[in-house]
C-alpha cells in the first residue's frame, strides 16, 4: 500500500475514502443559477457518469479543496477539477 507524501495525496486519499466511486470531484464558486458566491459541488466516477453527494458533505469537501489549494484563483475561475486519481487540480472549461 503507497502512503500519500503531499498534502494534495492525502486529500485525494481522504476523498477518496470519502467517496469510493468518484474519480473526479468539480468545484465551483458560483452556481449556474446564481450571481453571488455559492459553493457547487460535483462528483464524477470513472466513466463520467455524476455521482450524488449529500449537500453537507459536498460543502465540506469544496471547502477542504477551496483550503487546500488558495493559489488557485477560484474567484477568477469558473471552476476547478481535483482527480482524486493522480491528485491533481486543473481548470474547467467553459
Amino acid at each position: 500500500m503507497e502512503i500519500p507524501s503531499g498534502p494534495a495525496e492525502r486529500l485525494a486519499a481522504q476523498l477518496s475514502s470519502m467517496l469510493p466511486e468518484a474519480a473526479v470531484v468539480q468545484v465551483r464558486l458560483q452556481g449556474p443559477r446564481t450571481l453571488w458566491p455559492h459553493l457547487g459541488l460535483t462528483a464524477v466516477n470513472a466513466r463520467g457518469r455524476t455521482l450524488r453527494v449529500p449537500r453537507a458533505k459536498a460543502l465540506t469537501i469544496a471547502r477542504w479543496i477551496i483550503r487546500s489549494f488558495p493559489q488557485a484563483g477560484w474567484a477568477a475561475s469558473g471552476g476547478h477539477a481535483f482527480d482524486l486519481r493522480t491528485a491533481e487540480l486543473r481548470g474547467l472549461e467553459a
